[in-house]
């Protein structure tokens, strides 16, 4: 309990965090999922150097483990907002829907990258619905296959094509006397091609994969529109430094003439 206590200190602001972002990204080591002996000692040597140089710029003193527990929070609300926003699309078919957008978590998102997405099931799931299909349609069960027989003309007994001898009906074959043959009762053969099923299980797939390309494309839009905001802003503030340096430029020349 004294130790969650002496852990506990004044939230990070916003600035403050995507300093902290920065900082971590410098130490690659630090989102390995390696846990030997040699990774886990560099890591404590890595949230070491970072709460020095991270005290140092905000004057703000902080731990080793006050800030680890920092980015472990910001991982966890990470992946629950990119879970969220998966089931959300998947909810709405891949349509518009709006999640407000939070530059903390999207970078926090960026840094684990599949970690916090989640890795493709290559088995399983629905990738091979395709091959199951095909599969399926494939499936035919004969049994008992035998030639086809034929139909004596204008009679309703069926009789084989083989060559059973004589007139009198003997052999193997039987008849009625005098036959060509014997009779034949055909047997059963059995289809399974449950298409219907099949259809319906391939059409929710093309619909997650449309969802899922929709919101490809959505994030990539999203973070274009971001990219151009920051340019613009850096526009505004070099616009903002001439204009600076224009009123400086006319306080003097109002001083020279003063004087």
């Amino acid at each position: 309990m004294a130790e969650q206590q002496n852990i506990k200190a004044k939230p990070l602001v916003k600035d403050s965090i995507i300093l902290l972002l920065d900082m971590i990204m410098k130490y690659p080591v630090i989102t390995t999922k390696a846990t030997n002996a040699t990774n886990n000692k560099l890591k404590e040597e890595a949230w070491k150097s970072i709460a020095q140089e991270f005290s140092a710029v905000t004057g703000d003193l902080r731990r080793p483990e006050q800030i680890r527990l920092k980015w472990e929070n910001l991982k966890k609300s990470a992946r629950k907002r990119s879970a969220f926003i998966r089931q959300n699309n998947l909810k709405t078919g891949g349509g518009k829907s709006f999640i407000p957008p939070d530059d903390v978590l999207d970078r926090v998102a960026s840094i684990l990258g599949s970690t916090c997405n989640g890795l493709p099931a290559e088995f399983g799931g629905d990738a091979d619905e395709a091959i199951a299909s095909k599969a399926a349609e494939a499936i035919v069960e004969v049994f008992d296959f035998q030639p086809l027989p034929e139909i004596v003309q204008g009679s309703s007994v069926v009789v084989l094509g083989g060559d059973c001898g004589g007139n009198g009906g003997g052999g193997d074959c039987g008849g009625n006397g005098g036959g060509n043959g014997g009779t034949y009762t055909p047997n059963n053969y059995i289809f399974n091609t449950p298409k219907s099923a099949m259809n319906k299980r391939r059409k929710l797939s093309e619909e997650v994969q449309r969802a899922q390309r929709d919101k490809d494309l959505g994030l990539a839009a999203y973070f274009q529109a971001k990219a151009q905001k920051v340019i613009l802003e850096n526009k505004k503030i070099e616009l903002e430094n001439i204009k600076l340096e224009l009123e400086i430029k006319l306080m003097k020349q109002k001083i020279n003439c003063n004087d």
